[in-house]
């Protein structure tokens, strides 16, 4: 538990620790919150750290520019995200990328040793190329193709099977039979039949 320091909050921006009595500024303590942030998209990264970095530099203003940490962060959450999911959206569509081809866009764009990027589209269309167009379901062309297969697959079997079926009396007709009795050798007295 902190206690505020002396005077109004908004004008010391400052915090007490209860324990050691130090005191400390509210920039601090964000400050601390956005590097925890940054170790745990390195680690969510992986392999693809380095070039998440070397891609987050594309978004200076220019080479040898300054960039806050939180700018930073939200560009590696962006590209954690892609990493993690291996999904991304583009012009209103989805598409799948696999991690190889996502290494190999982010290498295309930092070898471009462009600055001054406002969003992800750049990296974006580098993907495209080399992604998976997926359905409003989330399937790529050849799933949708497979399932559509699969589909009429089946409503071939199934109207073969209701082409197969008849009725009790389209059988006995088929069978030349006025009855079933006539099956096992047995019809009514009078006549009529089973």
């Amino acid at each position: 538990m902190y206690k505020i320091g002396e005077g109004d909050f908004m004008a010391s921006d400052k915090l007490t620790c209860p324990y050691c009595e130090r005191s400390f500024g509210l920039d601090e303590v964000e400050n601390a919150e956005l590097w925890r942030e940054r170790a745990e998209l390195a680690a969510a990264l992986g392999a693809c750290w380095k070039l998440a970095n070397e891609y987050a530099e594309c978004f200076r203003a220019e080479i040898g520019a300054r960039m806050t940490i939180k700018k930073r962060v939200r560009i590696l959450g962006r590209v954690a995200k892609l990493w993690q999911g291996q999904v991304f959206e583009y012009k209103g569509k989805k598409y799948r990328i696999k991690e190889a081809e996502i290494l190999k866009a982010l290498h295309t764009v930092c070898s471009m040793d462009k600055t001054g990027f406002k969003d992800d589209n750049y990296l974006k269309v580098v993907m495209a190329k080399q992604a998976e167009r997926l359905s409003e379901e989330g399937l790529t062309a050849k799933e949708e193709a497979k399932r559509e297969k699969t589909r009429g697959q089946r409503s071939e079997v199934r109207s073969q099977q209701e082409e197969e079926e008849m009725t009790l009396r389209e059988w006995r007709e088929k069978e030349g039979m006025q009855s079933l009795g006539e099956l096992f050798g047995k019809t009514k007295e009078g006549g009529n039949e089973l």
